[in-house]
Order: C-alpha cells, then sequence, then structure tokens
C-alpha cells in the first residue's frame, strides 16, 4: 500500500512510523526542506510541495492508496488559516476528486465546536461556528466530504507529547497562570493515541465513515490539571489570573467537555493515555533527564 501524508509533522511524523511498520510505503509532504533529513532517516519519503499553490501538485504523480491530510497554518491568524484550510483544502479537494484514493483521513479539531457551558459535545453537533478559524476549518471539512471517496473526518482536541504540552512547561518553568477560578474544562489528547487513531480509520476502512472526536477519556478542569501537578512534582500552584479575552486568542474561547464515546464504540478503540496524568508522567520524565 502506498500511502501519502499530507502535512507531515509532528503527527504525521509518528503516523508515517505506524505505517511503515505495518509494511506501507509512505510520502510525507512539508512545504519546507528544512526536515528532510529527519523524514528521510524515519524511513518516509520527504516530498515539498505549497498546497496553497495549485500546480504544485504536478509533482503529486502517483497513485496513492491511503491519503491523511494532517494540514497546518502554525502559529499564523486568520488569513493562514484561510489559505492553509480554505485554498489549500480547496486544492488538495481537486486532486483528491482526480486521482481517486481507496481512504482518505482528515485531522480536524474540536475547536469546532463553540460551547462554553461545559456542556458534553458530540459528533451531531450541527451548528455552524461563528467564531472565524473554527468557520474556516468546518467548510474545508465539508470541502474534503465533498469527494466521491469515503472520507473520514477525525476531530482532534489539544495535541500534546514528546516535547510538546504547552500548560506543563509553562507549569515547570513557572510562568503557568489560572485563568480566572480555573473552572475551564481542558480537553487533550496524546500524540501517539491521535497517530494510533488515524491508523485504526486507515486500516479499517470498510468500518468507518463520518466525523469522530479523538480525544481521551478526561476532560479536566485547568485548577484540577495544575492542582495534581502541584501534587505529582511537590511545585507551588501558579498564581490566579483574569480571564482571559476572547479577541485576543485566535480560536477564541470555549468551556466544553468533548466525548470520545463514538470512535471507541465502532472500532474498539484504546488509548494508551486514557487521561492526560499517564502521557504527562512521561514527560515529567524526560523534563527530568534533560541536562
Amino acid at each position: 500500500m502506498r500511502a501519502l501524508i499530507i502535512g507531515c509533522g509532528y503527527v504525521g511524523e509518528a503516523l508515517g512510523q505506524r505505517l511503515i511498520a505495518l509494511g506501507h510505503e509512505v510520502t510525507g509532504i512539508r512545504r519546507s526542506s528544512q526536515h528532510n533529513n529527519r523524514l528521510a532517516k524515519l524511513g518516509i519519503r520527504p516530498l515539498n510541495l505549497d498546497i496553497t499553490q495549485e500546480r504544485e501538485f504536478e509533482k503529486l504523480d502517483t497513485h496513492y492508496d491511503q491519503v491523511v491530510i494532517a494540514v497546518s497554518p502554525g502559529r499564523g491568524g486568520n488569513e493562514a488559516y484561510q489559505k492553509v484550510f480554505g485554498l489549500g483544502v480547496n486544492h488538495i479537494t481537486k486532486w483528491l476528486q482526480r486521482n481517486a484514493p481507496t481512504s482518505v483521513v482528515f485531522i480536524s479539531s474540536t475547536s469546532v465546536y463553540r460551547q462554553k457551558n461545559a456542556e458534553w459535545v458530540q459528533e451531531d453537533i450541527a451548528d455552524i461556528p461563528e467564531n472565524i478559524t473554527s468557520k474556516i476549518l468546518w467548510e474545508a471539512e465539508q470541502k474534503i466530504s465533498t469527494i466521491e471517496q469515503a472520507v473520514t473526518i477525525l476531530r482532534s482536541s489539544g495535541i500534546y507529547g514528546p516535547g510538546r504540552s504547552h500548560l506543563f512547561r509553562q507549569f515547570m518553568d513557572g510562568n503557568a497562570t489560572i485563568e480566572g477560578n480555573g473552572d475551564r474544562y481542558l480537553n487533550m489528547v496524546h500524540r501517539d493515541d491521535l497517530a494510533e487513531a488515524i491508523t485504526h480509520s486507515i486500516t479499517n476502512k470498510d468500518k468507518l465513515c463520518g466525523t469522530f472526536n479523538i480525544t481521551d477519556d478526561e476532560p479536566v478542569k485547568q485548577l484540577a490539571f495544575f492542582k495534581w501537578l502541584s501534587k505529582i512534582t511537590n511545585r507551588p500552584m501558579p498564581v490566579f489570573g483574569p480571564e482571559p479575552d476572547p479577541t485576543t486568542r485566535k480560536r477564541g474561547i470555549t468551556n466544553k467537555r468533548v466525548s470520545n464515546k463514538l470512535f471507541k464504540e465502532i472500532l474498539g478503540f484504546q488509548y494508551n493515555y486514557p487521561t492526560f496524568r499517564e502521557g504527562l508522567i512521561e514527560e515529567l520524565e524526560n523534563w527530568k533527564a534533560m541536562p
């Protein structure tokens, strides 16, 4: 099987290694050649392509059985979101319509859910987001879903894992702040669980089609999150700060609990990191091992 990962970054590299272990030939697309050597060492064939330029897709002259779209606007604002998830996804959709892979997986985000009252949210919520970046992402989901092939959309919550855990690192550096009274829920997923979920989506394509949340078993309030970190590290709690201004954040502010039941029920999927604790214990060990 030939697999193509469009946006072969933090998650894509972990996914590529899993697919290679299963005997797949993997090509990974990144815009820049900066990480080509690392991809090659992992066994992933690097290909540099700018998805916002339609003619760049002429570089893809080979049929792929599986396509995973894991693109990211990086740290850009609304304009970057529009370029990647608007223009870029439009180009990807046209290419998919011409090339007809067996399976397509699109990695989206639970940021499309805009609930603010700690509600449990499931995949059947049909509200169109009003937040600009969330709406752009939701529209990208709709665009990808127009192709003739069956598409699986995986809505990922906040991704953490080896070398990446923003709140954990803020806490360990002594720079964390509890927002307001700390009652806002955090929804997280370990990178390796997300990569495993994508792998399951590809290898069980006959069972899977539609939209699924990929998030761990336990949404946690920000205050409880920091209390656990404080206890396990024997470090002081962060200071309390004001509620954040939604206009200063690219994705705005929400407060929700994201359900992962549907994907687990259909595939019998089990998370290796069912809560933030299992993953952050590993991160803490890595932190201690740092020179």
